[in-house]
């Protein structure tokens, strides 16, 4: 007996498991259909995953880029340090391109969205994750004049990019204002928002 619900539990756990996958590669190809760069659109620079409300990462995506899918399973540790579960509330989305807490450089954006669930007593059970390559930061670009992070353009700290279903139109007026593409790049923080 003890051995059939073995593999009863192993069959289910099978299940569970590439539905999880499954869940997170849509996740991962809404960013590929809605984001306006190539970079996303055509090489599949990007990740997306979903992790557990303490910031373990559970289940990543196939598509995408080693680089972006390490880097983003450490970043949600920084996202949850900057707001607290307790803080976050349902229709909240989280956004930052801190090269020391995200990706590396700040072309890349990282977004963090809280999953919830129950009734009058919402409580976060799980976050998901993603993060594309902007085709624009401003600055003075890639090359050997830039000394410093500043030069690469604009360093956005881990913010609330909408809270409670509400965009900022402050975040993104100041995203836009510093930005050779403001379409574009608008455009690839609303596929970030849509895939989580």
């Amino acid at each position: 007996m003890k051995r059939s619900n073995s593999k009863l539990a192993q069959i289910q756990m099978q299940v569970m498991w590439n539905r999880l996958i499954s869940v997170v590669e849509e996740q991962a190809q809404t960013l590929v259909r809605t984001a306006f760069g190539a970079a996303t659109r055509e090489a599949g620079d990007l990740s997306a995953g979903v992790f557990l409300p303490d910031g373990r990462m559970v289940a990543q995506a196939v598509t995408g880029t080693p680089g972006h899918v390490n880097s983003m399973a450490a970043s949600v540790k920084h996202f949850l340090d900057a707001y607290p579960l307790h803080t976050m509330q349902d229709g909240d989305v989280f956004v930052t391109n801190d090269p020391w807490k995200a990706t590396g450089h700040l072309n890349d954006f990282t977004m963090v969205t809280p999953v919830f669930r129950g009734g009058k007593t919402k409580k976060v059970v799980a976050l998901f994750a993603s993060t594309l390559h902007v085709v624009d930061i401003g600055g003075i670009g890639y090359g050997a004049d830039g000394l410093q992070v500043y030069h690469e353009g604009l360093f956005m700290p881990i913010v609330r990019l909408v809270e409670a279903g509400r965009m900022s139109e402050t975040v993104m007026k100041v995203v836009r204002a510093n930005v050779r593409e403001p379409v574009q790049v608008e455009g690839d923080l609303y596929a970030l928002v849509a895939c989580n």
